[in-house]
């Protein structure tokens, strides 16, 4: 079966990866049956949304999850998430879920499956354009309580960035509104641990990586302090994670992991619950900065010192 490439309002049918535009063009690949869309720079991978349900073959129904990316990658053309991993199978490459969520009188959560069930479903695409060498994709999702009534609403955008000769950058905006009454995010109070927001799931190579944050190197795993930024890198490749200066709470508490796979996770809210109210919404702005080599070959702080002049002036 063919793939469907769509670029300035054409339809192209391709039998296979094979590209007839310019190369370095950012385009799109929209697969509907298997619910992805690939973003290409290009012959180059560089990231897949997954906009319908997934699910691993012989995984437990109940762990199916759409609404994140997955597979993100190196600028060789490497692997760098993993899905739906043996150890955690609710980690899925780069997602935004919660482990407390209340609302319409419950308390459930997007984190792991629960009763009542919550999860992301794709509504609709927003934008997918090409401007200037930058691709920029625009997503509608809603959470659905029981996969019918929506109690919020997710406006993501994700900005991809041409890649330079020490990595890419790939801005993620998600807008979060309650439909409908209030609703409240909240980490994991049981545990003490204030994880949940935006996270990324290393492939199994990250495992032991490097672990960098604006404060310097970390030597052990870190929960629940606050940093600017954080880096996961091995010899060959690096992912780091930017937060916006205007995001909540700023600088947010993190979640970071070596021990037993590569974790960034940007805790927001924490332990202290956050109230979402109707026509209230809340935005989460950050960078993903995917870069060859270590933390200093990848230049890293200088990174996200340029992210920091590009978002005061975009602001």
């Amino acid at each position: 079966m063919g793939h469907f490439l769509k670029s300035k309002g054409r339809i192209l049918l391709l039998m296979g990866l094979t590209f007839s535009l310019s190369l370095g063009q950012m385009t799109y690949i929209e697969d509907e049956e298997k619910g992805i869309l690939a973003i290409y720079e290009g012959p180059d991978q560089v990231l897949t949304y997954c906009f319908k349900d997934q699910l691993k073959r012989k995984a437990n129904p109940k762990q199916i999850r759409s609404c994140y990316i997955h597979p993100l990658y190196s600028l060789e053309g490497e692997i760098l998430t993993d899905d739906f991993p043996r150890d955690h199978p609710h980690h899925h490459g780069l997602f935004w879920t919660w482990p407390v969520v209340k609302t319409r009188g419950h308390q459930t959560q997007t984190w792991h499956p629960d009763e009542p069930s919550l999860r992301q479903h794709f509504n609709r695409w927003l934008k997918r354009i090409e401007k200037n060498g930058t691709f920029v994709l625009g997503v509608e999702n809603h959470w659905k309580l029981n996969n019918k009534e929506t109690v919020a609403k997710e406006i993501l955008t994700l900005c991809i960035h041409p890649a330079d000769k020490r990595g890419r950058a790939v801005d993620i905006k998600i807008v979060i509104e309650s439909v409908g009454g209030r609703l409240e995010l909240q980490g994991s109070p049981e545990q003490k641990k204030g994880y949940g927001g935006l996270c990324f799931r290393g492939a199994p190579d990250f495992q032991g990586s490097v672990l960098t944050t604006d404060q310097g190197n970390l030597k052990k795993d870190s929960t629940n302090k606050p940093f600017h930024w954080a880096d996961l890198s091995t010899e060959k490749h690096g992912v780091a994670v930017f937060v916006c200066p205007g995001h909540p709470d700023f600088p947010p508490t993190w979640l970071i992991r070596n021990s037993y796979a590569g974790i960034l996770n940007v805790s927001w809210p924490g332990l202290k619950p956050a109230a979402l109210n109707s026509g209230e919404p809340v935005t989460l702005s950050y960078r993903v900065y995917i870069h060859k080599g270590d933390v200093h070959r990848g230049r890293v702080k200088e990174a996200y010192q340029e992210y920091i002049l590009t978002a005061k002036k975009n602001s």
